[in-house]
């Protein structure tokens, strides 16, 4: 197949878990692949390259034509953003790699401080849901965004339209239930944190909603997959998404197979080519019926969801019955005897098809049947009787599924997989009497000058013309094909056509290793490795042995910040109006917070008077998920502008950007835990970007020696004056969702209110559905806890103890204060007969 580079379309992007799969999306049309190496890839557990594979990678790419972007998008420790981050990204840098995917602003200051010419692009980590977020983005110097999956076709638009960002969405594949970069569900419960590629999907597993009585919500006790989402596919969305325009299409799936990443990529190449081409009829557009049959065979969860494109959430979008690949639904059961089913099908049947016969309602236990030769000779459409390794769970009228269509795979293999690119070449040969043959070839902008054996007289048949066009014409799977070609011949020259072969091949393989270099850079490189450390050190620890080696600033002590242990703030985030009033007349508390979704704007103004009036500082939470829309931004606006505040919490990048454009607003801001600060790197970002950012939360899944490492990064200044914030006792929100229990057990009142989602273990998390926006907030099932754990070698910067008292009763926030006080009696230092250890705290997650 020639290969024409397509112009003017959006870029055709997909996933790469193995080298197989770079050249089958490459092979399918895909104009650029995304792909994870060794470290700091979101797909932790996928193949990912080696340093050798991703270098070939990239050569692979670059002679295609195709770019190559490499997945950065965890989140990072001290001492591997500036141990590690730069050693693993030069090779790849140096080789041509054409972008990275971060999520963390760390990384990118980095990246953006070392790698000046290296396009960086905001992964959906992100968590970007406005386009706030977007110019946050632009401003840390990215080129590309990729937001939200939950957000609607205007909000891309609008994104678009403000910043002139490069756009990048997801068009098929997995979808998240949690807002991605906001889940701490794995984390939590498994150990594997989302937000360093480990993801062991609880989303997946079997849940039941309950209300406050006890009364079981799911629609029928088979349908438990309540946080599973069907995949997306947008074939037909994709005149909307070109018409916005954006810029890449993803395909989600680098932990899928490679038959997978053939068979969708082509077929989106095919749709994307066919609306351009026609593009006066994009209205009338509509995908072939065969194609979406195809995209179910290669991977569904029983149907498909055209995503938040054109609707909030729904039912529909939930593969709530079985969170299991399906396939596609071909037929149902009609008849069972022993050891033999009788079925009818609404399609074709092909040798060592697979078929799926779900025999329990939650999908989980099926029969397997694989369609044998002998019983179906080429194909069969209608009845037929194969047998079966069990039949007593099967029952008349079953739908039958097709996971495997042999068909399907076999023309992907032969004319995807299987097929050679052929690259469009020019050139010219030169064979004169006593002077070396001399061979030039030309493709895109690159050329090769090949010299060959001294050309002599002929003394029987001299050559022809037509001798070295037929020889030079003879590529095979060399992935180039001749248009055009001069040969210069003297007359009666002799050349055996064993040397014009050699020459043909040499001059092809030079030319391939020319294109394959192409992108390399070359000009301003570092010539060692220590640079990326030295870079970051300043002249003043470079005459210190001792710091070079550990790379850090030693951390003042508690008279250095001239600070003693009576001046922690203790911060009490409350929930209620009951709550608000009773701890603001509790001196045990210093300040109290009001988390916007919970209180109505009559009462945060009512109660933050209260509160100040109380003599308590006072703190405003905004939402956890900020959508911006017209009545919200209003809201928010007034409020966030009253002049009662003494500091208000922001846990993303769009809300942070909202308040720093918001006229009127000149309080101090806060980063909750969620804004992620995990390195001295992303302090140093965020100072720059905010300086109205005065205290960081620290994030939850640091232990105490990894956020020491990250305050012994900072600059002396830094050390001096950020002051940090630390969750003390309280239940932290674990997944932030645009989906509704409520709508999905369709039990949609309208009404916000809690609800309770038991796992298989028993376990209860507590469900906070606010409908002013419509999203869900579900909570971990106990209060997470640092009393009696030894936090004194970094208590000299946390100048603020927080208590989340979401759910607590009376009695149990009196027993919370008593325990730390004594505790800090103790000077914060660890209790031997404290209850349970803190994992996060004491060992961090890998």
């Amino acid at each position: 197949m020639n290969f024409i580079k397509k112009r003017n379309l959006p870029e055709l992007l997909a996933p790469a878990g193995s080298f197989e799969h770079l050249k089958a999306a490459v092979a399918a049309g895909a104009d650029a692949i995304y792909m994870g190496g060794e470290k700091f890839g979101a797909r932790a557990y996928a193949h990912n390259f080696s340093r050798e594979d991703m270098i070939e990678a990239l050569q692979f790419a670059h002679f295609h034509e195709r770019k190559l972007y490499l997945t950065v998008n965890t989140l990072m420790k001290e001492k591997e953003l500036f141990e590690e981050l730069g050693d693993f990204l030069f090779p790849y840098y140096e080789n041509g790699l054409d972008g990275v995917i971060v999520q963390d602003i760390g990384a990118v200051r980095f990246i953006r401080e070392n790698f000046p010419d290296l396009e960086i692009h905001g992964s959906t980590q992100l968590t970007v849901t406005d386009f706030r977020g977007a110019v946050a983005a632009k401003r840390m110097g990215m080129t590309r965004v990729v937001p939200a999956r939950e957000l609607s076709l205007a909000e891309i638009k609008r994104i678009k339209k403000e910043t002139g960002l490069e756009v990048e969405v997801f068009v098929h594949g997995a979808l998240c239930y949690c807002y991605s970069g906001q889940c701490l569900l794995s984390s939590m419960y498994g150990g594997r944190s989302g937000n360093r590629g480990r993801c062991a999907q609880p989303c997946r597993l079997p849940y039941t909603l309950m209300n406050a009585d006890g009364t079981i919500l799911n629609p029928s006790k088979y349908t438990k997959y309540l946080l599973s989402p069907k995949d997306l596919c947008s074939l037909s969305m994709l005149p909307s998404l070109m018409e916005i325009p954006v810029d890449s299409l993803k395909i989600e799936g680098r932990m899928k197979n490679v038959e997978y990443v053939a068979g969708v990529t082509a077929i989106y190449r095919k749709y994307l080519d066919k609306i351009s081409e026609n593009w006066e009829q994009r209205a009338q557009f509509q995908p072939e019926e065969e194609d979406i049959h195809a995209l179910e065979e290669l991977y569904c969860r029983g149907s498909f969801t055209e995503g938040y494109w054109n609707k909030h959430n729904g039912q529909d979008m939930m593969a709530a019955v079985s969170p299991k690949n399906t396939g596609r639904k071909v037929g149902k059961v009609l008849s069972v005897s022993k050891n033999k089913v009788r079925m009818h099908f609404e399609d074709t049947l092909h040798p060592k098809d697979i078929l799926v016969i779900p025999v329990s309602k939650d999908g989980q236990d099926e029969v397997i049947l694989t369609v044998p030769s002998k019983d179906v000779g080429t194909s069969l459409k209608g009845q037929v009787t194969l047998n079966a390794p069990r039949t007593q769970s099967i029952k008349p009228g079953m739908p039958v599924y097709r996971r495997r269509n042999e068909e399907l795979l076999t023309h992907i293999e032969k004319n995807i997989l299987n097929g050679v690119i052929k690259y469009p070449v020019t050139g010219d040969i030169t064979l004169k009497v006593g002077e070396p043959l001399m061979l030039q070839l030309f493709c895109r902008e690159e050329s090769v000058f090949v010299e060959g054996p001294v050309i002599e007289c002929s003394k029987k048949r001299p050559v022809t013309k037509e001798d070295i066009l037929r020889q030079m014409h003879k590529t095979g799977n060399v992935p180039f094909i001749l248009t055009s070609f001069e040969v210069n011949l003297d007359e009666g020259c002799f050349l055996p056509m064993s040397a014009l072969k050699r020459i043909r091949q040499d001059g092809f393989a030079l030319l391939e290793e020319k294109l394959r270099i192409c992108k390399n850079r070359v000009d301003n490189l570092p010539e060692k490795r220590e640079y990326f450390y030295e870079k970051n050190l300043s002249s003043k620890e470079l005459d210190n042995q001792q710091n070079l080696m550990n790379k850090r600033y030693d951390c003042p002590n508690q008279a250095q910040r001239e600070l003693n242990s009576e001046q922690e703030e203790r911060i009490a985030s409350v929930y209620n109006i009951k709550q608000a009033f009773l701890y603001c007349e509790d001196t045990f508390f210093d300040g109290i917070c009001l988390p916007w979704e919970f209180f109505s704007e009559k009462e945060l103004e009512n109660v933050g008077e209260k509160i100040k009036t109380a003599g308590k500082s006072l703190y405003l939470a905004l939402p956890r998920v900020f959508r911006g829309n017209n009545v919200l931004e209003d809201k928010l606006k007034k409020i966030c502008s009253l002049s009662i505040w003494d500091g208000i919490y922001a846990y993303t990048i769009n809300e942070m950007e909202f308040l720093m454009q918001l006229e009127g607003c000149t309080t101090r801001v806060i980063a909750g835990a969620s804004f992620y600060h995990w390195n001295s790197s992303a302090i140093q970002e965020s100072n720059a970007l905010y300086d109205n950012m005065t205290v960081r939360e620290l994030p939850v899944e640091l232990s105490e020696e990894e956020i020491s490492d990250m305050i012994k990064g900072m600059d002396k200044e830094q050390q001096q004056t950020v002051d940090f914030e630390l969750l003390i006792y309280g239940r932290i929100p674990v997944m932030q969702s645009a989906q509704c229990l409520k709508k999905t057990c369709g039990h949609c009142n309208k009404t916000s209110g809690r609800l309770w989602l038991e796992d298989k273990k028993k376990r209860k998390l507590l469900v906070t559905t606010h409908c002013l926006d419509c999203y869900n907030l579900i909570w971990q099932d106990k209060p997470k806890s640092l009393i009696g754990e030894n936090i004194k070698e970094v208590s000299s910067h946390i100048k603020r103890h927080r208590f989340d008292l979401f759910e607590l009763t009376e009695a149990e926030v009196s027993s919370v204060k008593q325990r730390y006080l004594k505790w800090k009696e103790q000077h914060f230092t660890e209790e031997q007969s404290k209850d349970t250890s803190d994992s996060y705290w004491n060992y961090g997650i890998e």
